[in-house]
């Protein structure tokens, strides 16, 4: 199980931490889709074929997504915590806020709960850097 990062430099010049370097986290090939992860779990020595895992994911992420709208938090043991969350701008008076004026979106929010913590990831995963970055008109590029 790996990680990988790439090194980047802050260059925001209002940034306290400008020209600093940070690690950022890169994701490894293509993206699982559904159909993807209902195959992969197919190939996991399961009695269910693929298409009747694709259908319980399917159903599973509308009803998450349905009761989320509904303002529930949905707990999938050892992964995450689905919720919503909202981003607002503030006012000077609590009799001045409302969801019209000071709600500027709403969003999904997802936690780590139980054995898929950040302390696992932290201690199972290992880390590793991937190669700068480049533009691909770079004629040199450094090493």
């Amino acid at each position: 199980m790996s990680i990988f990062y790439r090194k980047y430099q802050n260059k925001n010049e209002k940034s306290k931490t400008f020209n600093q370097w940070y690690g950022r986290t890169v994701t490894m090939g293509k993206t699982v889709e559904l159909e993807d992860l209902a195959e992969h779990m197919a190939q996991h020595n399961t009695p269910y074929s693929e298409g009747v895992i694709k259908g319980v994911l399917t159903d599973m992420v509308n009803c998450i997504r349905e009761l989320v709208l509904e303002g529930k938090s949905v707990k999938i043991p050892n992964l995450c915590i689905f919720s919503a969350g909202i981003k607002t701008r503030g006012a000077d008076r609590a009799q001045d806020f409302s969801a019209a004026t000071n709600v500027v979106s709403a969003y999904l929010k997802a936690r780590s709960t139980g054995r898929f913590s950040r302390e696992e990831v932290t201690k199972k995963a290992s880390i590793r850097e991937l190669p700068e970055y480049t533009t691909g008109s770079e004629e040199n590029p450094e090493p």
